[in-house]
């Protein structure tokens, strides 16, 4: 199969943002065909999925997809692993998390411990390798030209958006998960590997950490939400369960505090509404019941009514790994994974309508980015 010009240059026409390198010579081979022969004209709409593959595996992967179908051929509208196809090699081990920035998509490996940088054709452009002394990296924020990493040496690492030069660290908690900006400052999610309470706060100016806010243990997600910072602590596997809460600030001190909202595994957020799965598993039974609903940030007011109007049932009891949704639209993505073979996608209108289910060609699927370039 021959790869690549083609790929850029549609790419390049219809995302205009990308950068001038990802459409030069350089990075040009042959005509990017499908197995027929045929050119492939990609559309405007597109999805990646990573596929953060197993554990000392090195078999995570990067999927193309085209949630309207509309490619010229139909086989073009799903693609297994378009890293391996467009760089002639794996993507490698464990891929942790994956953001989009300034026509460029970027991508954290844990097991590798390597800060992929890649074109929006999915071609990558540089590459940084973490040392052991920084630690694995973990989870992104970006900002401004700079693209901030977690590393499970409890650091945080600044790191230039166009070179992937390092620029400073800051010391926060012990093995910081995700990380979130809100005005002018950083949110990190600070785990302990099962036993942190806290989420440390950094100044973005001078690039210090300020003060530490004590949540429920094992803190691991975070979102913003009508400017206020919302967190999944995954608690101990006992008697504290996976919670959802609120950073709350003291109206006579300013002291920040949290509020525990609801028990919940996995959220996702689009215009403040915020789209809560709580999973629990009988370890005994190994059943898994998987629960959906939402909370308005606006208002602060949460409603159990399921957000997902004609859910196949299996979904109800699948091991689920992530929630993404399409800011374009809606859409609602809900992936799964049985930890052994290709994960699955249930895919919804944002009014919760069932539309497809698909295969999303690797392990783990964790974490989709949808690319709109009308």
């Amino acid at each position: 199969m021959k790869v690549r010009s083609l790929l850029f240059s549609t790419l390049c026409v219809l995302a205009m943002s990308a950068a001038l390198t990802a459409c030069s010579s350089d990075n040009d081979q042959d005509d990017w065909s499908n197995d027929e022969g045929s050119k492939v004209e990609l559309p405007a709409n597109r999805a990646f999925i990573l596929n953060q593959g197993k554990n000392g595996g090195n078999n995570a992967g990067l999927a193309f997809y085209a949630p309207d179908k509309n490619a010229a051929n139909s086989k073009d509208n799903f693609i297994t692993n378009i890293y391996k196809l467009q760089n002639g090699q794996e993507l490698g081990d464990v891929g942790q998390d994956i953001i989009k920035y300034n026509g460029h998509i970027y991508i954290t490996m844990y097991g590798s411990k390597l800060l992929i940088k890649l074109n929006e054709a999915g071609v990558e452009q540089q590459r940084i390798s973490f040392t052991e002394t920084d630690g694995a990296p973990r989870y992104m924020a970006v900002d401004n030209g700079k693209i901030y990493v977690t590393l499970y040496s409890g650091k945080v690492a600044r790191i230039d958006a166009n070179t992937l030069a390092i620029e400073g660290y800051v010391a926060v908690g012990k093995n910081p998960e995700e990380i979130i900006e809100e005005g002018n400052k950083l949110y990190v999610a600070n785990s302990g590997w099962g036993s942190g309470t806290t989420v440390s706060v950094i100044d973005m100016a001078t690039f210090k950490k300020e003060k530490d806010i004590e949540v429920t243990v094992n803190p691991n997600l975070l979102l913003e939400a009508n400017d206020e910072i919302y967190l999944i602590s995954f608690g101990n596997w006992g008697d504290i369960p996976q919670t959802f809460q609120r950073v709350i600030t003291d109206p006579k001190t300013g002291e920040k505090g949290y509020e525990v909202i609801a028990d919940a595994s996995l959220f996702a957020e689009r215009n403040d509404l915020i789209y809560l799965i709580d999973s629990k598993t009988n370890w005994t039974t190994k059943e898994t019941i998987n629960t959906f609903f939402t909370y308005n940030a606006k208002n602060h007011t949460l409603n159990k009514k399921t957000f997902l109007q004609n859910m196949p049932e299996e979904l109800g009891r699948k091991s689920l790994m992530g929630i993404s949704i399409d800011d374009e639209n809606g859409d609602i993505y809900v992936t799964t994974s049985d930890f052994t073979s290709n994960g699955d996608a249930y895919r919804f209108s944002a009014n919760g309508t069932f539309i497809e289910k698909f295969d999303c060609g690797g392990i783990n699927p964790v974490k989709m980015i949808f690319l709109n370039n009308k």
